[in-house]
C-alpha cells in the first residue's frame, strides 16, 4: 500500500513538472515573437520617417530653384546674375554692386519678385526725365517709359491697370508693339481700342 502511494506521488510530481515546462516554453516563445514584432515595427517606423524626411527635404529644395536675371543701366556692376527663385529686385541690385549715385529710384519697385530671364533696366535721373518728356512730344504716351501717373491719363486705364503695365514690362521687357498691351490681364479689345491712338512704343 505504501509503495502504491509513493508511485502516485512520483507521478504527480512528474506531471506537475511537465505542465510547468510547457507553460514556460509557450511564454518564452510568445515573448520572443512580441520582441521580433516590436523590432519590425520600429524598423518600419524609422524607415517611414526617413523616407518622409527625405521627401520633404527634396520638395523644399526643388520649390526654391534658381533663376537668372540681367541687370543693366545705372548699377555698379551690370551683368547676368544667378539668384534663388524667391529673390526680390533688391537682391539682384545688390548682386550688381548696388545702385549708382545718379540712378533713378522713383519708378523702381525693389520689393518685386524676380522671374527667370527678367531684364532689369535701371535708368539714371536724366534718362528718366528725357523719357518722360519724349512721351509727350507727339501727344502720345510711350508705354515703355511712362510712369503709373502718366499711364492713368489714358482713357480706361486706372491705377490697377497702370501698375499691371509697369509690372509687365519689368518682368517681360519692352513692349515691341502697342498690340502687346493686350497681353496684360484686364486689358481687352475694348480698352485697347480706347488707348490705341494715344500710345506708342
Amino acid at each position: 500500500m505504501k509503495r502504491k502511494i509513493n508511485i502516485c506521488f512520483i507521478l504527480l510530481i512528474l506531471l506537475f513538472s511537465i505542465v510547468t515546462f510547457c507553460s514556460c516554453s509557450k511564454k518564452s516563445y510568445l515573448d520572443s515573437d512580441s520582441s521580433a514584432d516590436t523590432q519590425l515595427d520600429d524598423k518600419s517606423s524609422n524607415s517611414s520617417k526617413g523616407s518622409s524626411s527625405k521627401s520633404s527635404k527634396d520638395k523644399t529644395s526643388d520649390s526654391a530653384g534658381k533663376c537668372f536675371v540681367q541687370v543693366v543701366g545705372a548699377v555698379n556692376k551690370p551683368g547676368v546674375y544667378e539668384l534663388e527663385g524667391d529673390a526680390r529686385v533688391f537682391h539682384a541690385i545688390l548682386m550688381a554692386g548696388g545702385l549708382r549715385e545718379d540712378a533713378d529710384e522713383s519708378c523702381l519697385n525693389q520689393a518685386q519678385k524676380i522671374s527667370d530671364g527678367m531684364k532689369l533696366e535701371i535708368k539714371t535721373r536724366d534718362e528718366a526725365m528725357v523719357a518722360q518728356e519724349s512721351s509727350f512730344s507727339d501727344n502720345k504716351i510711350d508705354i515703355n517709359t511712362a510712369d503709373a501717373k502718366t499711364l492713368m491719363t489714358l482713357p480706361g486705364i486706372g491705377e490697377s491697370k497702370a501698375n499691371s503695365i509697369i509690372k509687365y514690362r519689368e518682368s517681360k521687357g519692352r513692349f515691341n508693339s502697342i498690340e502687346d498691351l493686350k497681353n496684360i490681364t484686364g486689358i481687352k479689345e475694348g480698352v485697347y481700342n480706347k488707348v490705341a491712338d494715344s500710345i506708342k512704343v
